[in-house]
């Protein structure tokens, strides 16, 4: 029983932080729009509409800043008396100092996720881009020394009004460059590393230039007169150029290679708008009154929602209504995205103040489960045999090549029939779409089928380049804007 889906996060932080929380929330997602009337219609409204959004993001960014430094301090302190109390034999000071550690990290979860409402914007909540900018083990890079060498720079780029810049280790998703500049003036997008001193500099350069050119002879000559310590640095940051290199060549190319995982990429656009099913969620808030505390929508004959004003009857009701629609599926809260960095936070989604504000305080809970039995039947009446499980030989394999994270049935992963005997295995970014994104899921099954053509095409094209056949290999998987993960 999955007991944490019905637990209001809100209710669990301590009043002041919460309300800190309430306000660098409107500074992301609301501050822009609230402080523009009227929608703009010349280059010159946008662009002052666009310097009043950053002025929010920029001032959410300094608290962030302040707010995690000095959680660092406290965790820090906690994780000493934790020692302390272990060196102590003392099981009641161990269990207290975990219990603050354990509080400390969900703030600063609830922080840096706030402060990814700023990137979501940004790259206007493309999964295919984003999930290419994390990398594994990225996310230890956040320390009080890192912030202080970053937010310095951030500020001075700031300076111009239609600029921001965005400290990476503070995000809980980009492990890319030490600075995202995004200059809406220009269009540009650039990640850019912080590097001091006048070695480092030229090392940097010249591992930098070594990647773009691909000269042998340049490195050979740049890196002739290094003694050992500079080789091994000039060594790692060439690979991390590399990786930098590797990630923004996918995104431009919309495929490539994923520094992660080294799986082959196809990110298929698609040209029509995006149905979103928000609008269900914020029809149940409003039936919600003092004597009705519960209310319920089916969206596409799949996905099940239940919109709370009361956590008793959220657990008891939603897990009855489950049990008697024989849905094995698990359940899920809104508020999950704070602890799941792949999935849109919740000030990125497109719910009205009122009620995000609510669901943050834990005062309303939004309660999902998305049933994959019927899901893969709905895939299976808009294409006739396009969708199924796994078996456990196919999940076992797939397991072992990459993870695959939790989306599964029984265990057993989700298939497509892609055609030209090639199967995809849907990852959780396809589940996390559908809850988080509220994308409708019939949509996003059908933008799946037709981005298959295209997927099955670049295959074979992939596939003859290489071996001098056009024939595809008996089975592939990999990734696409409508699916993936």
């Amino acid at each position: 029983m999955n007991v944490r889906a019905f637990v209001p996060l809100g209710k669990h932080l301590p009043k002041e932080f919460l309300e800190v929380v309430l306000e660098l929330h409107y500074l992301v997602s609301d501050h822009g729009i609230e402080n523009t009337p009227v929608e703009p219609q010349t280059r010159e409204e946008w662009l002052a509409y666009f310097a009043r959004v950053h002025d929010g993001w920029k001032e959410a960014q300094r608290r962030i800043a302040v707010l995690l430094k000095e959680r660092l301090v406290r965790r820090s302190e906690a994780q000493a008396d934790e020692a302390e109390q272990r060196r102590l034999r003392s099981k009641e000071g161990q269990t207290a100092a975990k219990r603050r550690l354990q509080a400390i990290g969900v703030e600063m979860l609830v922080l840096r996720r706030t402060l990814d409402v700023i990137l979501w914007t940004i790259f206007a909540g493309e999964h295919s881009t984003l999930r290419r900018l994390f990398v594994q083990g990225g996310q230890h890079n956040l320390s009080a020394k890192n912030i202080d060498d970053a937010m310095p720079a951030a500020e001075f780029f700031n300076r111009d009004p239609q600029v921001m810049v965005v400290c990476t280790d503070i995000l809980s998703i980009v492990h890319v460059g030490d600075l995202l500049i995004a200059n809406r003036g220009t269009g540009e997008l650039v990640f850019s590393e912080l590097k001091t001193g006048e070695k480092n500099l030229a090392i940097t350069a010249a591992a930098e230039f070594a990647i773009r050119s691909g000269c042998e002879r340049f490195e050979k000559l740049a890196t002739a007169g290094y003694d050992k310590a500079d080789q091994k640095h000039y060594e790692r940051v060439k690979r991390q150029s590399q990786r930098n290199e590797t990630i923004l060549n996918t995104i431009r190319d919309e495929g490539g290679t994923d520094p992660s995982t080294g799986a082959q990429v196809f990110i298929h656009p698609t040209e029509e708008p995006s149905e979103f099913w928000t609008d269900t969620i914020t029809a149940c808030y409003q039936q919600l009154n003092d004597t009705k505390q519960w209310a319920i929508g089916v969206i596409d004959e799949c996905l099940y929602l239940g919109v709370y004003s009361s956590q008793k009857m959220a657990f008891i009701g939603f897990q009855a209504w489950m049990d008697r629609e024989k849905c094995e599926s698990p359940i899920h809260n809104l508020t999950d995205s704070f602890f799941d960095p792949g999935t849109r936070p919740l000030g990125a989604t497109l719910l009205p103040r009122e009620l995000r504000e609510k669901i943050l305080r834990g005062d309303i809970l939004v309660v999902m489960c998305l049933d994959i039995a019927k899901m893969i039947e709905l895939a299976n009446r808009i294409q006739p045999g396009y969708m199924s499980l796994a078996t456990k030989k196919e999940s076992s394999r797939m397991r072992q090549e990459r993870a695959m994270g939790d989306f599964t049935l029984r265990g057993l992963l989700i298939k497509t029939n892609e055609g030209g005997g090639v199967s995809m295995f849907l990852g959780g970014g396809f589940r996390d779409r559908i809850l988080f994104d509220q994308h409708r899921p019939a949509q996003l099954i059908a933008q799946n089928m037709r981005s298959s053509v295209a997927f099955h095409d670049k295959v074979i094209a992939l596939h003859a380049a290489t071996s001098g056949t056009g024939a595809p290999p008996r089975e592939s998987s990999g990734t696409s804007q409508n699916g993936g993960g």
